[in-house]
């Protein structure tokens, strides 16, 4: 019985010690966390994490540290973060974006390869996807990556979006053909009833209009009937 008290006791102070570890950030530790995850300072990172600033820490403003090196490119701070064992690649910031999604917006294809390949972070996140925010940039090669890896062509994003659209926005040629020959859906309508199409003609691509209107001629053996046009319920 002795030993049984022993070994809970042991455990109770371990998690204690733990606790009093990521209760002892002060708001100093975070200031400083934040500037170096913005100027690529690793060795700052690494003090900080010794005294039990936890990898995960927020910053003021509900990005996490992980967030804030991507955002400002502090290429050696990700991939020390990404490295540490306790990292949460999935923590998203105050607008529900996460590292992968941030990633592949800038085209940072080296940091969306760790993330999917090595910390196993799902392609398919609910809502607004990556491939999404590749796409709303044109970033033909992330989005050839994320594809391959299982991301849905057709995703739809609160509004209703897909990723042929955020591709049309972006003028992208390239990634628009990408898209469709990749199973992307022409006559999908997001909440306002508009088409790939349609968004093409609302952002003044006009070329990009007019290949669509032929491509959707040529599978659906009839002129492009137009929109807004709302699906019926």
């Amino acid at each position: 019985m002795r030993s049984s008290f022993k070994l809970k006791s042991l455990v109770l102070c371990t998690i204690l010690a733990t606790s009093s570890l990521v209760l002892a950030q002060t708001a100093s530790q975070i200031d400083d966390f934040t500037k170096a995850a913005k100027f690529d300072d690793v060795s700052e990172i690494r003090d900080l994490l010794k005294a039990g600033v936890s990898p995960n820490a927020i910053d003021p403003k509900g990005n996490p540290m992980l967030i804030v090196a991507i955002r400002d490119k502090s290429m050696k701070v990700i991939d020390f973060l990404l490295a540490n064992p306790a990292i949460n690649p999935n923590l998203a910031n105050k607008s529900g974006e996460t590292p992968l999604m941030l990633a592949s917006i800038d085209g940072e294809l080296p940091v969306v390869k760790t993330l999917v390949l090595d910390k196993k972070v799902d392609v398919n996140k609910t809502g607004w996807t990556p491939l999404h925010y590749a796409c709303s940039t044109g970033k033909l090669e992330v989005a050839q990556f994320l594809v391959t890896h299982g991301a849905k062509v057709n995703a739809l994003s609160p509004s209703e979006t897909t990723p042929l659209m955020m591709a049309v926005s972006s003028g992208n040629d390239q990634l628009i053909k990408f898209l469709l020959d990749n199973g992307a859906d022409l006559k999908m309508r997001n909440h306002e009833g508009f088409t790939a199409i349609d968004v093409a003609e609302l952002f003044s691509k006009d070329d990009i209009r007019d290949g669509l209107k032929s491509r959707w001629e040529k599978l659906y053996k009839q002129p492009y009937p137009g929109g807004p046009k709302k699906t019926p319920t």
